[in-house]
């Protein structure tokens, strides 16, 4: 419903009564200004406006340019008929609803106002015109009848709490129910809509949305906000809200679309690859009568890029083998379209849905000449070059690559020689007569470096330089972007008992004279990572692995496995374990990495602790593990 106030102010329109060269009381020239309000005002209910307010009044203020009120009226028709007199210069004309401020909430209680500055001049007829706009903000909420034929109740509330139920009311709040017909209105403020709907079971549903402009912005004056109330057969991801928006008359229409079904507060995770979704489910409180036994969760195409499908389309969904445990439920839909859009929804063995249809779209496929399934480079370990330095006083480091990788800087495999080979140590060396397949191995033995205890390594990442005699930066990390769910190789080990204890070393670890352990990992990352041994809140810790976002996946060979393999190759299996918030994410870079004795970066191990590696490959076929913190 629209009002307009417009104010038409004449100077001089009528005659200068008898001689314009009359001078005023103060001496100076004068003009004359003739009011007419011309109103476009449809009748409104009056119920809860403020005590005082007139909403058949316009007030006006005539204010000098010093900010004085030289005229002023509570009714602009008290002055219908006059022409009013005043001296020559330049007035602000302002109009407002009369005993009213807009600084409220309430039903039918608009505020209006609006102002514009005229200039009397002696002898002159001057014409203008003010129009009063809204100042505040409308609010209209309409209920689908067909909705409320199937629910015990549904109600809506716009308030400004950004943050409610924290036990202080909002400063202003209307409540609407389904026989309220009015409009609200409401000061330039956030504005908040909550939609509670509770079912025939007493199931109680509840979603909440900011109101904003069609770019997000926070309302402003005149804006008229719709919000109508229909039921959906399903709950989007946006919440069941859909948002439509004619900038033309600043009005915006939103609906809400709430679930009549007895659902729960069940919380779902979920995350998606190319061709592969996770989901799961969790704290399921579940509705009167509907019965906890066969949950499984189910999945199909979107129906179509509609944010919801009507309720009685119930056709084309797939069931998924759903895991329980602890009253968790987790599933994997393998087999899906890279860049689609799908719909998923937990059921009960009655097909009652638990968890109304939500929707997930696939990741993109691999860019074209983009590896889908990458291997490491040198994974046999078969290609080995020594770089030697100096001239009178010659050191070997050993790398895992070709002379010709080396020399143009692409080689992946990176070790601790270039830290420990200027003493004259080489730890991680090719092996031509311990091998598994092959021509040769990768030998990893734990040395002492003049002054520190050197544990051999062998990496996917680059050698940083040494940090004084203390230690040593690597950056961890070689350009990776596919997903494998495992990483496969073969090891022998033989330790020998610790004889070199370092210090920050954590607890409950090794002590002198236990076996050595060695150590074989792997991490899935966004980016490079930097670890200085001698910052150990740097190390690459399976906590600190948990705590960084950076970190995507990670797995390990199990300490029950780093031991003597009594002269045997064995074969290794270590699965890659996602983190379930960042399941969906894409990794950029590989981290792999082998080590002699398992706590070196703390300067502890046996000297003489032997790893051998050999055979490498990643694995991609088969479901992903998920990480969980123990």
């Amino acid at each position: 419903m629209k009002r307009i106030y417009t104010i038409l102010l004449i100077a001089s329109t009528l005659f200068f009564f008898a001689c314009q060269e009359e001078e005023s009381l103060a001496g100076g020239a004068t003009g004359y200004l003739r009011l007419t309000v011309n109103e476009d005002m449809s009748t409104n209910s009056r119920a809860d406006v403020p005590e005082g307010y007139k909403p058949e009044q316009i007030a006006v203020q005539i204010v000098n340019a010093e900010g004085e009120t030289v005229e002023e009226t509570e009714d602009w028709r008290l002055w219908q008929d006059e022409s009013i007199e005043l001296p020559v210069g330049t007035y602000t004309i302002k109009a407002s609803s009369n005993g009213w401020d807009g600084q409220a909430a309430g039903f039918d209680i608009p505020y209006y106002t609006g102002s514009k500055e005229v200039t009397i001049a002696a002898d002159k007829e001057v014409n203008e015109t003010i129009t009063c706009t809204l100042a505040n903000v409308k609010v209209t909420v309409n209920f689908d009848k067909a909705l409320l034929t199937k629910v015990r109740s549904v109600a809506a509330t716009v308030d400004n709490d950004e943050v409610p139920n924290d036990g202080t009311p909002a400063v202003y709040s209307l409540a609407f129910d389904t026989e309220e017909t009015r409009s609200g209105y409401f000061p330039v403020t956030k504005l908040f809509a909550s939609i509670t709907v509770v079912n025939k079971d007493g199931d109680s549903h509840s979603m909440r949305k900011e109101l904003t402009d069609a770019e997000g912005n926070p309302v402003k004056a005149r804006d008229h906000f719709t919000l109508n109330i229909k039921e959906s057969g399903q709950v989007t991801d946006d919440g069941g809200i859909s948002v439509s928006v004619d900038p033309t008359t600043h009005e915006y229409s939103y609906t809400f679309y709430v679930s009549t079904k007895p659902t729960t507060g069940v919380t779902t995770t979920t995350g998606a690859w190319d061709n592969l979704v996770y989901l799961k489910a969790e704290n399921l409180s579940l509705g009167s009568g509907v019965s906890a036994e066969g949950i499984k969760f189910q999945y199909r195409e979107a129906v179509s890029s509609q944010s919801r499908v009507s309720e009685a389309d119930d056709e084309g969904w797939i069931d998924v083998k759903t895991t329980e445990k602890d009253g968790v439920y987790t599933a994997f839909i393998s087999g899906l379209t890279a860049d689609t859009e799908y719909e998923y929804r937990l059921v009960n063995v009655d097909e009652v849905e638990i968890q109304g249809a939500k929707s997930i779209k696939t990741a993109a496929a691999p860019a074209e000449g983009e590896a889908t399934q990458e291997q490491l480079e040198n994974a046999g370990f078969e290609n080995w070059y020594d770089n030697v330095e100096g001239t009178l006083f010659k050191t070997h480091t050993w790398y895992a690559t070709s002379q010709t990788e080396f020399n143009n800087g692409t080689y992946k495999w990176d070790t601790s020689n270039p830290g420990s080979g200027s003493f004259g140590f080489n730890p991680t060396t090719q092996s031509t007569d311990v091998k598994y397949g092959g021509s040769s191995a990768a030998m990893l033995e734990t040395q002492y470096a003049v002054i520190k205890l050197a544990a051999a390594s062998l990496y996917y990442g680059r050698f940083n330089g040494l940090v004084g005699t203390n230690g040593a930066k690597i950056d961890f990390g070689q350009p990776f972007t596919s997903r494998p769910i495992a990483f496969k190789g073969w090891y022998q080990y033989k330790p020998v008992a610790i004889d070199y204890v370092g210090g920050n070393q954590p607890a409950n670890t090794v002590s002198k004279g236990d076996m050595d352990l060695c150590s074989i990992f792997i991490i899935l990352s966004k980016g490079t990572y930097q670890v200085d041994n001698t910052k150990t809140e740097t190390l690459l810790t399976a906590q600190n692995i948990w705590n960084n976002d950076q970190f995507i996946a990670y797995g390990e060979l199990p300490v029950d496995q780093c031991v003597n393999t009594n002269g045997e190759w064995k074969e290794f299996n270590i699965p890659l374990q996602y983190k379930e918030s960042q399941f969906g994410e894409q990794p950029t870079h590989l981290i792999i990495v082998c080590s002699s004795s398992k706590y070196g970066d703390y300067f502890t191990g046996g000297k003489g602790s032997t790893l051998y590696v050999d055979d490498f490959s990643l694995v991609y076929e088969g479901t992903p593990s998920i990480w969980k913190n123990k």
